[in-house]
């Protein structure tokens, strides 16, 4: 089956580089964000454990008070709104566009207040936001600007890079980004007056320990095996192949050893394959037992509890910094970034051309100033089937389409629809698109044959019902 997800990875020179002595040594850390920094343009980068790190000490650089407001889009990550929670802001969500899926510029005019501090700009799906206009209404208001550029590296406005607007941006590299640590994140520093208050931050942090580190990679070297069309059966998240390594500790011992003895891609593969199968059929197990949905955990609270403060997850913890292993995989994950994006920007206009007129999908409408990563296409379901069908038809067919994001805005989702006030009248835009959005591949390993058999899917669906 074709995942919906999948990162470019070169197996054996990732082992070569991790077998290498030299991958212990910090100096990688400092090569690998001075080499991100001159990639982007920015002045200063510090590698962190996640992208959701980097925005916490992003904020934690700045003057932030209790009550001090964060604006930031409804139709998002929730780690986003963990660490505005964390670092003492509170989240002012606001609707998204129907235009691009980012923030509808007109709607964050409405929401800055004498307690606006910052307004985070995110560029979803690769697609960069209405940045200059954001900007503009931030230095207006005495605003800072962080750019959210989980989703859009490489991307660019104008003829500028993302992550260069702000005074701040992030980047992520978990496995179904652009490019890949396995997991891990990025922060930019632009407002070089920043820098020294960021620094400051960073050193209150300290580097994830090494084994949970090498977790990381070799979880993202299984990953790419698990993803493999023979092996991939069942669907998978972005973090099966470092769970695999967490819970089994010969599992952990054999990549080891492969690593230390600088094992080809065959040799992984044969070695690793005899423990994917037994996770993956562990996985399969999981899922069909299944989880209790949202209403019937709430249920499940006690009376006691119906008054306490909801828990959340936290971003806040000792190890935020990224280590060695990973920034080394960055620096050649970084080599080969720019091929990866314009595979994948190939395959989208393959499939723009072949969807072209249409109408059963409703496409985004992106302005000349917009030159997109894409990370995913995305189409809005306007057929007499609903996304959840459409998934279910399409893994039937080979391929994996669907709402993989976000199955709800932040201020539908337990525990924020709670902990973080809004209009929910405000907000129908966001409700709409995670309602209606179809994720479609285009990731390294779709191939044009990939693209012609998703587009005769999509065009039977849009035209009638099907068996």
């Amino acid at each position: 089956m074709l995942a919906r997800f999948g990162s470019y990875l070169n197996i054996e020179e990732i082992v070569d580089c991790i077998h290498s002595d030299r991958v212990l040594d910090e100096d990688t850390i400092r090569e690998f964000e001075r080499k991100f920094a001159h990639y982007i343009g920015a002045p200063r980068c510090f590698a962190t454990n996640q992208a959701r790190a980097g925005l916490l000490i992003a904020l934690k650089s700045l003057p932030i008070s209790p009550g001090d407001e964060v604006i930031v889009q409804s139709f998002t990550f929730q780690g986003v709104i963990d660490a505005i929670l964390d670092a003492g802001g509170q989240p002012v969500l606001i609707d998204n566009s129907p235009d691009d899926l980012n923030a509808d510029v007109g709607a964050i005019e409405k929401s800055v207040t004498e307690k606006t501090k910052v307004i985070i700009a995110t560029h979803l799906f690769g697609v960069p936001c209405d940045i200059d206009a954001i900007s503009s209404l931030a230095r207006e208001n005495g605003c800072y600007v962080i750019e959210d550029c989980a989703q859009c590296l490489g991307a660019a406005f104008g003829g500028k890079g993302v992550g260069t607007f702000g005074d701040m941006s992030i980047f992520s590299f978990n496995y179904e980004k652009h490019m890949t640590t396995g997991q891990g994140g990025i922060l930019a520093v632009n407002n070089r007056d920043l820098i020294g208050a960021v620094e400051k931050t960073v050193d209150t942090y300290r580097r994830v320990p090494l084994n949970p580190e090498k977790c990381f990679v070799y979880g993202m070297l299984l990953e790419h095996l698990a993803l493999e069309r023979p092996q991939y059966k069942t669907r998978l998240t972005a973090t099966f192949g470092e769970e695999c390594y967490r819970r089994d500790g010969k599992l952990f011992e054999e990549m080891d050893g492969l690593v230390e003895a600088g094992a080809t891609e065959e040799g992984i593969r044969a070695a690793l394959l005899p423990y994917l199968e037994k996770h993956v059929r562990r996985s399969r197990s999981r899922v069909q037992l299944g989880i209790l949905p949202e209403w019937a955990s709430r249920r499940l609270l006690s009376f006691r509890d119906r008054f306490r403060t909801p828990p959340r997850k936290r971003v806040e913890s000792e190890h935020l910094l990224m280590n060695t292993y990973r920034a080394a995989v960055g620096c050649i994950a970084l080599d080969h970034l720019d091929a990866v994006n314009r595979t994948r920007n190939e395959n989208t206009e393959r499939y723009l051309a072949e969807l072209d007129g249409h109408d059963a999908y409703g496409m985004l409408t992106i302005s000349g100033k917009k030159q997109p990563a894409f990370l995913k296409l995305n189409v809005l379901n306007n057929t007499s089937y609903s996304v959840p069908e459409i998934t279910r038809k399409a893994r039937k067919r080979g391929f994996e389409l669907g709402n993989f994001q976000w199955p709800k805005p932040v201020h539908l989702t337990y525990p924020y629809d709670v902990l973080v006030p809004h209009r929910r009248e405000d907000l129908q835009t966001s409700e709409y698109i995670a309602g209606h959005l179809i994720n479609v591949p285009i990731h390294y390993y779709v191939t044009p044959e990939d693209i012609t058999s998703i587009v005769e899917f999509l065009t039977q669906i849009g035209s009638r019902r099907t068996a």
